[in-house]
């Protein structure tokens, strides 16, 4: 009986309640479609006596561009070792929540910013398995589909799968060995351009002796059937390399990565940015004899990792105003030193990313920022800023500042030594470069005028110029003096007419003897000529209406006669 973990309950994450959600929700369609996550990973196994094995999975997503979740459960496959190929056992590893973790991006060099788009979870598998002795031995593998699209190295990454591998031969059945772990994962990112120096080297609990090479990983299914179950049988394919220029020998490109295959130390300078497929194999050996082999395939991420540039925005003169806020534009830092005063006061400044500032008084200084200060790539921008103050304040008027649709209003902007002027907007304005331009607007406009004084300080004014509604009288609002509600299709119904929009309306009809006939309250309301179901005879009929159009205009009222001919 396979012995396996209890699924645990999933941890308070939205990001991984969401990504379990989509899944428990999309078919197979959907993970076909959004499978584009897989980092690497490897699969080893330790004997525990009795032939029973402990069989670890360790797989590694994407977690900024790839979905979906992890596998759970995750299938892994136990074949007997021949050219048939037995399915042995179909394990299903029951993914445990608290075994994710997201892997820390370190750099090695303090001067460099780790890359904003660059993350990736692990999660750990494990179960117990019971194999009796088999003189074939037998093979452990786990396949997904797919690997990450940004991938430079390998062609169609998007369609390209995963096998993790591992044998377990009859020696080491007969000997109750385990399987070779490596130590570290590799550094999550790598910098362009900046060797890599990583120790990958494994541990064996026998002692045995390991050697270490760059191998090709395997090749798994597709994104037709990404995750399949039972995982295929083999034998398994290696990766196609896009080839030239990157294979076995080049896989990153610049100077080539290589590993010590004694101490399993690994480097290498890569010189173009993207993600990359590496493998690296270690050999285990007892008494000069192969015993087994640990694959793991893994992926480098290669971002640039930029050294500080200090830079900031400021205007040359400031007026009327005391207080500057300093905008921080500088790139790959995070911590910062300014200096609002640096020739006399260095004294003063901030930590903060964009401060404020109030200065003391009017004049000239020198602001300067440092970006990461301390550093040996430490990096200093200067600047130069003069503020100035005026009293004069820039008044504009309108006269008439209310008019009617079609009529002009003039604008003045009075603004005493001023050099030159602007005004905005420039569809209803006479003149755009003068202090008294004529206003011709069409609907409600805010005119806003910008004056320069010669120090170099500007300022600015606006009035609003409003258009009056027209008003609520004919012949925007029309009521006719007769209709023929003979059936022809033509002024059938009396009909209250407007252009405007109507707030509230009232108008009723009657008849000679003053009685009341028809009364309506909307605009769609229309007598058709008729009382309690009765056409009334062609005559002349009294009627009364009032309109408002507005809320605070005045009510149009109007009494009058209209002819009902038949």
């Amino acid at each position: 009986m396979d012995k396996q973990e209890a699924p645990a309950a999933l941890p308070n994450n939205p990001l991984m309640n969401r990504t379990a959600l989509l899944l428990l929700l999309c078919s197979g369609f959907c993970v076909n479609l959004f499978a584009t996550h897989i980092v690497g990973g490897e699969i080893t196994y330790r004997c525990l006596g009795n032939n029973d094995y402990e069989i670890e999975l360790t797989v590694y997503r994407d977690c900024y561009n790839g979905v979906p979740w992890f596998d759970s459960p995750a299938r892994v496959g136990v074949y007997e070792k021949g050219g048939d190929s037995v399915l042995v056992r179909n394990l299903g590893l029951i993914y445990n929540a608290f075994s994710n973790d997201t892997l820390p991006i370190m750099l090695d060099n303090p001067c460099l910013t780790v890359p904003p788009d660059v993350c990736v979870h692990k999660a750990t598998y494990k179960t117990i398995v019971n194999l009796p002795f088999n003189p074939n031995g037998y093979l452990l593998v786990y396949q997904r589909c797919c690997r990450n699209r940004l991938i430079r190295n390998i062609p169609d990454p998007l369609n390209t799968g995963i096998s993790f591998v591992a044998e377990i031969s009859a020696e080491s059945q007969l000997q109750c060995n385990n399987a070779a772990t490596f130590n570290n994962w590799p550094p999550v990112a790598i910098c362009v351009h900046q060797p890599i120096d990583f120790d990958h080297s494994a541990s064996d609990a026998d002692g045995d002796s390991l050697a270490y090479r760059l191998c090709t990983p395997f090749n798994g299914p597709d994104s037709l059937r990404p995750a399949p179950n039972p995982p295929l049988a083999p034998p398994y394919q290696e990766l196609l390399w896009l080839d030239p220029p990157y294979n076995l020998s080049n896989l990153l490109g610049g100077d080539p990565l290589t590993i010590d295959p004694l101490t399993g130390f690994m480097t290498g300078i890569p010189n173009t940015i993207g993600n990359y497929v590496v493998g690296v194999c270690v050999d285990e050996f007892r008494n000069g004899e192969l015993l087994s082999t640990t694959r793991r395939d893994f992926q480098y991420n290669v971002a640039d990792c930029g050294e500080p540039n200090a830079a900031f925005f400021l205007p040359e003169i400031k007026c009327d105003t005391l207080t500057v806020n300093f905008q921080n534009q500088s790139t790959n830092s995070d911590q910062f030193r300014w200096y609002f005063d640096w020739e006399n006061n260095p004294g003063v400044g901030s930590n903060a990313f964009s401060p404020s500032y109030t200065y003391p008084d009017t004049g000239t200084y020198v602001v300067a920022l440092i970006a990461a200060p301390g550093l040996p790539c430490a990096d200093t921008f200067f600047q130069t800023i003069q503020l100035l103050e005026t009293d004069v304040v820039l008044d504009v008027t309108a006269s008439p500042d209310e008019i009617a649709a079609g009529d002009s209003s003039f604008l003045l902007a009075n603004l005493p030594g001023a050099v030159e002027y602007s005004w905005q907007p420039n569809n209803s304005l006479s003149g755009l470069n003068i202090a008294d331009p004529i206003a011709t607007p069409t609907e409600t406009n805010t005119y806003t005028v910008t004056a320069m004084l010669p120090n170099g300080c500007r300022k600015t004014g606006s009035v609003t110029v409003r258009i009056l509604p027209p008003l609520c009288a004919e012949p925007l609002v029309f009521f006719p003096t007769g209709f023929s509600p003979n059936g022809d299709g033509e002024n059938d119904v009396l009909q209250l007419e407007s252009s405007l929009e109507i707030t509230r309306l009232y108008w009723a009809v009657f008849n000679r003897w003053g009685e009341k006939i028809f009364e309506a309250d909307q605009l769609s309301d229309a007598w058709d000529g008729t009382y309690k179901g009765q056409p009334q005879p062609s005559e002349t009929y009294g009627y009364i209406l009032r309109v408002q159009c507005e809320e605070g205009q005045p009510e149009y009222v109007k009494k009058g006669n209209v002819t009902l001919l038949r």
